[in-house]
């Protein structure tokens, strides 16, 4: 797999549904969204993207497709939670715990 890439929102968004699916069709993702749901285009779109960038796959289901996670949501929140104490915390898990107790009760975490 290429190195893994931070999702845009709307990629997370149907990522998150397809994590709490563990395998969906387009339409059964975009069932899952609240109202208003997206259109049925513009999610197939985003799957595609994110079968390109290596966090999904997919296997034949009659005339469709049944859409998988190739990336779990742990291993995305790994990488996500590295890249922002990286980017944000400068490297500091000490900056990034202070973060929260002074913003968010780290019980609220759990």
């Amino acid at each position: 797999m290429t190195p893994m890439k931070r999702l845009t929102p709307a990629e997370e968004q149907v990522m998150l549904r397809l994590w709490g699916l563990q395998q969906a069709t387009v339409q059964e993702i975009i069932n899952f969204y609240p109202f208003p749901k997206p259109a049925y285009n513009t999610t197939s779109t985003i799957i595609r993207i994110l079968e390109k960038k290596g966090f999904v796959k997919h296997k034949k289901k009659g005339k469709g497709f049944i859409y998988l996670p190739k990336v779990s949501k742990i291993e995305y929140r790994n990488y996500l939670a590295d890249w922002m104490l990286d980017n944000y915390f400068d490297c500091s898990t000490q900056d990034a715990i202070n973060y929260f107790n002074e913003n968010k009760s780290l019980d609220e975490l759990l």
